[in-house]
């Protein structure tokens, strides 16, 4: 820093402080949000006053002990019977299993059956033949297997073949 510079500073006077208009805005700001929460609180009274009232009139514990010791049977015995329905779903979702598993069982067998049905079955073994001297033997004739026809092929397409896709000049009397 340089001596110019502290004497360019020592030119300004100092700032005064802060304007009493610029002082005044944060009261102003204060006295109205503490208007805006009292007309709040006037407008909820009606609705606050209820609950207020109720909280100071709490009920006494003999009340209260009294109005348990009445719902505690009906509680025990809509326990009991909520834990009956509990075990007898159990009972039937055990049957439901085991009737599932049967059925899986008799699926699997029904299935092999199938599979044994749909496999080729072994050429028949002829019996031995007997060998007696009363009764001759006849020939036996094999079945001579017929000859395969080659497949159908589509007749090939005579005349001019575009290559490419363009159109091709055909004369009138080539059709």
């Amino acid at each position: 820093m340089t001596n110019d510079s502290d004497q360019a500073w020592q030119r300004h006077s100092p700032s005064s402080p802060v304007p009493a208009a610029r002082r005044r805005w944060p009261w102003f700001l204060l006295v109205i949000i503490l208007a805006c929460a009292g007309a709040g609180g006037v407008y909820a009274w009606p609705q606050i006053e209820p609950l207020v009232t109720s909280l100071g009139n709490a009920a006494p514990a003999d009340k209260a002990a009294a109005g348990d010791k009445e719902a505690m049977p009906d509680l025990l015995a809509t326990q009991q019977k909520l834990e009956d329905d509990i075990g007898a779903l159990g009972k039937s979702v055990a049957d439901q299993q085991e009737q599932l598993k049967s059925i899986v069982d008799q699926l699997a067998a029904l299935t092999s059956k199938v599979d044994a049905m749909q496999r080729p079955a072994p050429a028949p073994v002829p019996p031995p033949a007997v060998a007696t001297a009363d009764q001759p033997q006849a020939p036996v004739a094999h079945a001579a297997p017929k000859p395969r026809k080659p497949p159908v092929r589509a007749p090939k397409p005579a005349g001019p073949i575009s290559t490419g896709g363009a159109p091709l000049n055909v004369a009138p009397g080539n059709h």
